[in-house]
């Protein structure tokens, strides 16, 4: 059977085993004194830094306004974490010695020792961000320098970038606005030159050319008139019979006479008589006479004013071929004003367009360079220190009199346990109680003698 102890016989077997507790405690108090005491001092400082809203438009740099503060946050903790800045600090305090010649590690090191967190908004004014930067190392001097230097390398390289976005995009649109000029200008050229050739084609001569038109077919009209009257005063003229005292008149009179002296001799003395064969040759001498008289008769009158009529009709007609030829010209352009308006709409949108592309561009330009201008403006005051770092007189770490602490409840829990794995351990029997778990009876038992008491 299992013996049971009582805090007598737990007292008892502490009394026996006090050296060793004594011991084991000592010891386990020594080392942990010698750690919390040889454990070096790690100090940190903290810089509390706004980022003043900047005063440039969301145009230019949409992605860093609006912006929920996490992703704020993330976007300043990783800048400050960036290796131009942490080498740059690493470099100016020798922050680790040690490592000089070990960039990547002094680098990895830095950045388990730094850490960035988000304080908020200010509560008045206009919105700003407040960022804590912390700084752990075993140098206060540098640590507190470091915490200032950080935020401040940041501030200069943000800056830098945000002055390389600005003047880029200045560049890049005044690449735009020169070739969007040279664009515009050769679309105002090919508009004015569709204009000047196709001005009569346009749709806002339309009426214009439909009462140009209406000119020429009244005129047709009134030629086609004066033709009609022409041809009618040439048949007057074919039909009028000359005047009896007139050349052709006398001629005729003088044919009738012959002819009626020539039947009054044929009437009287028979067709072979000398006086019948000269009526006859009157009669033929007077109808030459007629027929020279008639033919001179038209050769000087008739014919003369014929001929003026027949001009006259030609010129009608050439002026009405001439009136239907610019008729067709004015139908041709009537006909083309349709397809030539939609030309010169389609050249007057492109040209809008691009006008006002190009308009928009030289306003984001002129924006562009205000903004570099606001930059450089704005490098004092676009991270401004809160609360600037100093060097620390205590160090943050260890806390030495936990670590002591520890130390003493450890020694004095070692030492315990130690004395009672040397009790449980110790087989030997010290009175009656440890015999009995042998489960034989007890017969006699030898009592403790006190030497002391002997003696």
């Amino acid at each position: 059977m299992e013996r049971t102890y009582t805090l007598q016989d737990l007292l008892a077997a502490l009394r026996r085993r006090r050296l060793l507790a004594l011991v084991v405690a000592g010891a386990v108090l020594v080392v942990g004194v010698a750690l919390a005491l040889g454990v070096p001092s790690e100090y940190s400082a903290t810089s509390v830094v706004q980022i003043e809203p900047r005063r440039l438009g969301l145009d230019f740099f949409p992605a860093q306004n609006g912006t929920p503060f996490e992703d704020r946050m993330r976007t300043i903790k990783h800048g400050i974490l960036a290796r131009p800045v942490l080498e740059r600090v690493i470099r100016e305090t020798d922050f680790y010695p040690d490592l000089r010649d070990d960039m990547d590690k002094a680098l990895e090191k830095m950045r388990r020792n730094v850490e960035v967190r988000l304080e908020g908004e200010v509560p008045s004014g206009a919105p700003a961000l407040l960022f804590v930067v912390e700084v752990h190392g075993r140098d206060a001097e540098k640590v507190a320098r470091a915490a200032e230097l950080l935020p401040k390398y940041y501030g200069e390289l943000t800056r830098q970038v945000l002055e390389g976005q600005a003047r880029a995009l200045r560049e890049t649109l005044d690449g735009q606005v020169e070739q969007m000029g040279k664009e515009l200008a050769a679309h105002e050229q090919r508009l004015l030159a569709f204009k000047v050739e196709h001005t009569a084609e346009l749709p806002e001569l339309l009426e214009d050319n439909a009462r140009a038109i209406g000119r020429a077919q009244s005129q047709i009209e009134m030629r086609l008139g004066a033709i009609a009257d022409a041809q009618r005063r040439r048949l007057e003229v074919l039909s009028s019979i000359p005047e009896s005292l007139s050349g052709p008149g006398l001629a005729e009179s003088t044919l009738a006479d012959a002819q009626r002296r020539l039947n009054a001799a044929e009437a009287a003395y028979g067709a072979d008589h000398p006086d019948v064969k000269r009526a006859r040759r009157e009669l033929e001498e007077s109808r030459s006479q007629r027929e020279g008289a008639f033919d001179k008769f038209r050769s000087e009158r008739v014919q003369g004013h014929l001929a003026r009529l027949d001009e006259e009709v030609r010129g009608h007609e050439a002026q009405i071929a001439s009136l239907r030829k610019e008729m067709a010209g004015y139908q041709k352009r009537i006909d083309a004003a349709p397809r030539f308006g939609q030309e010169l709409a389609n050249l007057s949108r492109d040209y809008e367009v691009l006008r006002a592309k190009y308009a928009a561009t030289i306003s984001r330009r002129a924006d562009s360079a205000a903004a570099e201008q606001l930059l450089a403006a704005d490098q004092p005051t676009m991270f401004r220190m809160v609360e600037t770092p100093i060097a620390p007189r205590l160090p943050s770490s260890p806390d030495r009199p936990k670590l002591l602490w520890i130390a003493v409840l450890a020694a004095i829990a070692l030492g315990l346990g130690a004395a009672a794995l040397a009790e449980w351990l110790d087989a030997s029997m010290r009175g009656p109680e440890d015999a009995a778990t042998l489960g034989v009876p007890v017969l006699a038992a030898i009592p403790r003698i006190d030497r002391r008491r002997a003696s």
